[in-house]
């Protein structure tokens, strides 16, 4: 059996059969006699509602679904399954504790007592800050991880993401993505993906000014120029911003255009970020390097 459309199936992951340190993994969901594999988030467990997405295809298991997503479901903390699940995240606590503390003390109070006493609900008193901390922390880093991976980031960027900005994650990426270029492991590329999938346009104002400064850092990088003519800049500049967004699949309505590259060259040499001078357009901090640099040369031969 194989199909090239991409399905869909929902379900609670009944069983994991296998789990590599990179999350990568062999699953089962309830009431499908399918088999999965794909790459299963940190939160991500037995128990768990999953959506999967991905391609049909024959094994010598069976046939099974070759995950290219699979987006877990945030638990609910106004029902007993949603409780149950998020207490089976604290330090000592799994399926049995979780079930006990919420049948004996309804769910409302058992999610209470995981931030305030998590002792009455079997965490033992060396591990209590600890299962406060994860308590506290945990509905947020599950709405953000959700939404990050629901738009196409792997786990490891929605940690990393999420463990820099928190509680501010969904609202930097849906609003100003372009801040994650600050980020180790973000180049605009990455970036540009995220932010378009997020529901970014092709003709942002953020986004075309990160790739005129991806466009000057690349050149410096791997041609060896710390500048670019105007014309030459706006060129490779709506190049890269069609390309990108094509391999999005985002429709390009409302596409950039020269003029539009040129005002955001301006903005940028206001903020100091680009400087211009005789039709060329320099990134500021390389420009600063190679003047450094000339600098010291000039003083090493005097």
């Amino acid at each position: 059996m194989s199909e090239d459309k991409n399905k869909t199936i929902t379900g609670e992951i009944s069983a994991i059969r296998f789990r590599n340190s990179e999350g990568w993994a062999v699953f089962s969901l309830q009431n499908q006699r399918l088999g999965f594999t794909g790459t299963l988030a940190e939160m991500v467990d037995v128990g768990t509602e999953v959506t999967c997405t991905g391609k049909l295809e024959s094994s010598k298991f069976g046939p099974q679904m070759k995950c290219e997503t699979i987006v877990p479901a945030a638990p609910d903390v106004s029902t007993d399954t949603g409780v149950v699940k998020l207490l089976q995240r604290l330090p000592g606590i799994g399926p049995k504790k979780a079930m006990m503390a919420v049948q004996e003390h309804g769910h409302e109070k058992a999610w209470k007592l995981a931030t305030e006493d998590p002792e009455q609900i079997g965490v033992k008193k060396e591990h209590v800050e600890t299962a406060q901390a994860i308590a506290a922390n945990l509905l947020e880093s599950y709405e953000a991880t959700v939404y990050l991976l629901g738009i196409g980031l792997t786990d490891h960027q929605a940690q990393t993401i999420y463990s820099i900005y928190q509680g501010r994650s969904i609202e930097i990426v849906s609003q100003d993505p372009y801040r994650l270029t600050e980020v180790d492991g973000f180049g605009f590329l990455t970036v540009d993906k995220i932010a378009l999938k997020a529901g970014i346009s092709v003709g942002n104002p953020s986004r075309i000014a990160a790739c005129i400064v991806f466009v000057l850092d690349d050149g410096a990088s791997n041609g060896g120029h710390i500048w670019h003519n105007g014309w030459s800049l706006a060129k490779t500049v709506l190049e890269t911003l069609t390309q990108t967004a094509m391999k999005a699949e985002v429709p390009m309505t409302n596409a950039p255009d020269i003029e539009d590259i040129r005002k955001q060259v301006h903005f940028l040499s206001k903020d100091g970020k680009v400087s211009v001078s005789k039709g060329r357009v320099y990134s500021q901090a390389l420009l600063r390097a190679e003047t450094s640099i000339l600098e010291y040369i000039g003083v090493a031969h005097a």
